[in-house]
């Protein structure tokens, strides 16, 4: 994509006569297709007098210059009806107020940017805006948002400022401030529930030890015949024995 101002003061070249035709004076805007109905070429290069080029007739935008086909396709307005009109209009999307259906305003147009192989308007840059009190630096919004393009004020859809590219740099403070902020407190939020499910585990293990029912193990059989064994031999041995009497 190329931003408008890229296109301004390149010379125009024709392929067939391989001549310098003048340079980019300024573009013509169609607001109906929002996209570039024509280029406006400086009088003071090849021709004495204005002259205009359809935006259908430019075979390529390039870094240094743009091509068309031949000399005769730069003619003046009043040869193309179907662009006097907008020629006359002098639309222009730099430097117009945005504004929301719903009454936001998103800021002014500082830049739009081209498809130059189509000569569509892909997006228009955004500055100077204060929406919710969040924006004061540049933002992009597309142009498939953007329902009316006016002389005062370029209306875009309901909820497109929800739509809008920042970048860092056009965040206030108290925006980057918000986003910290929430940031610690979920971060917080997380270690307290962590923190949380890690005690209660502690007194759960803590309890089920507790709960736990001792385990007494009985002597062994062989301990307990022995004892036993060995009481019997004593008792044998303390009672007293009675002898038959000879006769």
């Amino acid at each position: 994509m190329k931003p408008s101002r890229k296109f301004l003061s390149l010379p125009i070249i024709s392929l067939q006569e391989g001549q310098q035709l003048g340079f980019v004076k300024s573009l013509i805007l169609d607001a109906g297709t929002k996209s570039l109905a024509a280029i406006v070429v400086d009088p003071k290069g090849f021709f004495k007098d204005q002259r205009i080029i359809p935006y259908s007739k430019v075979v390529s935008v390039g870094d240094d210059a743009i091509t068309i086909n031949k000399e005769s396709h730069v003619e003046k307005s009043s040869s193309l009806p179907e662009l006097l009109d907008l020629v006359k209009e002098k639309l222009t999307i730099i430097g117009t107020k945005m504004v929301t259906e719903t009454g936001k305003t998103l800021g002014t147009a500082n830049e739009y940017y081209v498809d130059p192989s189509t000569g569509k308007i892909t997006q228009i840059e955004i500055s100077g805006g204060k929406l919710e009190g969040f924006l004061n630096g540049k933002a992009w919004i597309s142009s498939d948002y953007v329902t009316t393009i006016g002389h005062d004020v370029i209306v875009t859809q309901k909820g497109s400022e929800n739509a809008l590219t920042v970048s860092d740099k056009g965040l206030s403070e108290s925006l980057k401030s918000l986003i910290h902020s929430t940031s610690h407190l979920a971060s917080e939020t997380t270690h307290t529930i962590s923190s949380y499910f890690k005690k209660d585990n502690l007194k759960t293990n803590s309890h089920t030890a507790q709960d736990k029912p001792s385990v007494i193990f009985p002597e062994t059989e062989t301990e307990t015949e022995t004892e036993t064994i060995l009481a019997a031999e004593q008792i044998i041995s303390e009672t007293p024995t009675t002898k038959d009497p000879q006769g």
